[in-house]
């Protein structure tokens, strides 16, 4: 079995690799490759079991955006032909038809008809609880897009609580065939052994035990039990990444006070 993972020098935000790391430990005979800016995806060239991608500052968004555009008729055509991807984060963006970024406008791969809009001012921080067929979905989120599209027919999973493509609607990622692309960090493979399972049987180790079962269920009841309770808050309050400093001298007179009564 061979799992590619791209770009790990950058795709790696968030502890999104403890996806990989997770998977290293259910398969421990599996040849996983990691493929950097300056090589050719390994995917061009030979069957690949699954192609991973995690999240990525938005700067390395553009370069791993000319990185894969001579790649796009090969990777649409795996999709079609039912491989496995899991691109977790902003990754799935880079596979847009577009990112918008104020006035600019940064074309995608094109191979989904959704538009990304980022926002600096406004971090998006929540946590997710969705279904996809019957699998409770867990998740967290921290992003400064929203993204824009109908993924009515090929949506990830649907929201209980939390928010999907954007705020104003339930339908989180995309689904299409073997194709997970989704905002949700978490690492998600580590927080969903019922997704993890899904994910490794459509690879093909079907039987394939997961790793740390007991204690991997354990974790996910638990934290299925809290993303289920009305109580538990899911968003953190408001959106700002705005740092509100009071520079007038009043403020900084009070700062310095406090400053040097603690010595």
């Amino acid at each position: 079995m061979k799992i590619e993972i791209l770009f790990p020098e950058y795709a790696n935000l968030f502890g999104d690799m403890g996806n990989i790391l997770y998977l290293k430990a259910c398969l421990p005979q599996a040849e996983f490759m990691e493929t950097a800016m300056n090589d050719a995806p390994r995917f061009l060239s030979e069957p690949v079991d699954l192609i991973y991608m995690g999240p990525m500052s938005e700067a390395a968004q553009e370069k791993i955006i000319a990185r894969l555009m001579p790649c796009k008729e090969k990777m649409q055509e795996l999709i079609e032909a039912g491989t496995c991807f899991l691109f977790t984060g902003n990754a799935v963006e880079t596979l847009y038809q577009e990112i918008e970024d104020g006035n600019r406008k940064i074309p995608g791969l094109g191979l989904f008809p959704f538009t990304a809009r980022r926002s600096y001012l406004h971090r998006h921080n929540s946590n997710f609880l969705g279904d996809m067929d019957g699998i409770s979905i867990l998740g967290c989120k921290s992003q400064f897009t929203m993204a824009y599209g109908d993924n009515s027919k090929n949506y990830f999973a649907k929201a209980e609580r939390g928010i999907g493509l954007n705020r104003d609607t339930p339908l989180e990622g995309i689904r299409q065939n073997n194709f997970i692309g989704t905002n949700l960090i978490g690492p998600l493979l580590v927080m969903n052994p019922p997704f993890t399972r899904w994910l490794l049987d459509a690879m093909g180790a079907k039987g394939v035990p997961l790793a740390y079962k007991d204690a991997m269920e354990q974790a996910y009841a638990q934290r299925l039990k809290e993303f289920q309770d009305p109580a538990v808050r899911m968003e953190k309050e408001g959106d700002t990444n705005q740092l509100r400093i009071d520079f007038s001298p009043k403020s900084w007179y009070n700062y310095l006070k406090s400053k040097m009564r603690r010595g």
